[in-house]
């Protein structure tokens, strides 16, 4: 199954018919191979992302929304991916609300991550001029991601939050409700929807903020053992995911008393509401590395375990959410 870059022809063993095809198939061939889910319906960056990563050693599970994805995961749907963070809007709130559960590093773990170059379209229903919307459907990432488009060329248009991009795309031949009128509205999408789904066309091109937009996915899978069906195995990236949770009723919090214990570098760190502790305590996720050029005879899994003992012995509750 192969679907090319945004704006860019298809090339490769499978046509775009075929894609579709592979991805709806129950055949012995498909079966045999792991499942992986994504942020679907086809035609999604997290589609494009994933199959860029795996090509032919997986098959494809659409699922309507990230959430949807991490609650799926199984040994029947070993692997999934999510989107992390954008390089122009930040990082995805809804991945960062799911990391806060507790079946995040006990039964399903971060393994890998993949980067993806994001070109958005303007997408309408054929014939449709921009001087007649007066809505615009999409994630909103991808909303967030051409701030200034819209603010240039569609500033009285309402904006609308939809599941995922190819989902927003979709709603415009398939309308959700009554009054939704789909000769009056768009979607900010990928090109590749126009092959999806016959009716539709590229208005404009290119409309996100900035020259480079990048979207980073985080690879996941049910247990830690599994090993990751890479279509090109990357190089081995020595980084890990962290959850802290202060104890805030046993000590006072300092969050360079974290950093201290720790002893590894830290690339990012990210914060959301705690679910479990007091009014405005926060869960914090912290990103960490292993120094280039340092030779130890510790492994990396490890250095990230002793690390967590350390964060323990500080009075800090903390769990690894994933390594690769």
């Amino acid at each position: 199954m192969i679907i090319g870059r945004p704006g860019q022809a298809y090339t490769g063993r499978l046509s775009m018919s075929d894609s579709l095809s592979a991805l709806a198939s129950s055949s012995d061939e498909v079966q045999k191979s792991p499942a992986l889910t994504f942020l679907g319906p086809p035609g999604t960056y997290s589609h494009q992302a994933a199959f860029d990563a795996f090509g032919d050693s997986v098959h494809y599970v659409a699922k309507q929304t990230i959430t949807g994805v991490f609650e799926s995961l199984s040994s029947e749907l070993p692997f999934g991916i999510i989107p992390q963070e954008n390089s122009t809007n930040g990082s995805v709130i809804e991945t960062y609300n799911l990391l806060r559960c507790e079946f995040i590093g006990r039964d399903s773990f971060v393994r890998g991550e993949t980067n993806l170059p994001i070109n958005h379209s303007l997408v309408t229903r054929q014939n449709v001029k921009i001087e007649d919307i007066e809505h615009v459907l999409s994630h909103e990432q991808a909303l967030g991601q051409c701030k200034a488009f819209l603010k240039e060329f569609l500033p009285r248009a309402s904006l609308m939050p939809t599941d995922s991009t190819a989902s927003a795309a979709r709603a415009l031949l398939n309308p959700p409700s009554e009054g939704f009128d789909p000769l009056k509205s768009a979607a900010i999408c990928s090109t590749v929807v126009t092959s999806l789904f016959p009716g539709l066309e590229v208005l404009r091109t290119g409309i996100q903020d900035g020259e480079s937009n990048m979207t980073r996915f985080y690879i996941v899978s049910y247990g830690v053992d599994v090993q990751v069906p890479w279509q090109t195995p990357p190089a081995y990236q020595k980084r890990a995911l962290i959850r802290l949770l202060p104890d805030r009723d046993s000590v006072p919090w300092d969050f360079s008393r974290a950093i201290k214990a720790l002893g590894i570098p830290i690339s990012r760190i990210d914060r959301r509401p705690s679910l479990h502790s007091a009014t405005f305590h926060d869960v914090y996720f912290l990103e960490v590395y292993a120094e280039g050029g340092k030779e130890s005879d510790v492994t990396w899994f490890d250095c990230v375990n002793q690390a967590v003992e350390r964060l323990r012995q500080a009075g800090l509750k903390s769990t690894v959410l994933g390594i690769w």
